[in-house]
């Protein structure tokens, strides 16, 4: 049986050409579940919230399908762009298993959230706000 195309972002990276720095499984993992949390917590919902679990859960499913044969978690082998794909991909998937689409705002705050996360693993909400919205905190806070 033929296996799937896949896009070539998707696949296992283990060099870039400008010297991108790889992520392992773990920091996506991290990185997720804190944006997911950070963003529960600014709209007032439970993080066990399963808009949220399942988000993280897409998330994982679909890097640990890239991850490289032998590979652990702590492995650096995904790009920004795939972890970033991955997490778009894995929210958009929990928003339509919720069939609550009114959240548009919360979802792409975790999306938000879990990038700069990746990048920079001590930002706060306000961090957030400031690289990814041009609107203030509060103002982000209230689409919630």
């Amino acid at each position: 049986m033929p296996t799937p195309a896949t896009h070539p972002a998707d696949t296992t990276t283990t060099a870039t050409a400008l010297d991108e720095p790889l992520h392992s499984l773990n920091d996506a993992h991290t990185a997720i579940r804190d944006g997911a949390t950070m963003a529960a917590y600014e709209a007032n919902l439970s993080e066990e919230d399963a808009r949220f679990l399942q988000a993280v859960d897409g998330v994982m499913a679909r890097l640990g399908a890239l991850s490289a044969p032998g590979a652990d978690d702590t492995t650096p082998q995904f790009t920004r762009e795939q972890v970033s794909r991955a997490v778009n991909r894995g929210v958009d998937a929990a928003a339509r298993t919720s069939g609550c689409s009114r959240h548009q705002d919360l979802d792409n705050l975790v999306v938000n959230a879990a990038l700069t996360l990746l990048d920079d693993p001590e930002a706060d909400f306000a961090s957030v706000v400031f690289d990814c919205y041009i609107e203030s905190p509060e103002t982000v806070r209230s689409w919630l």
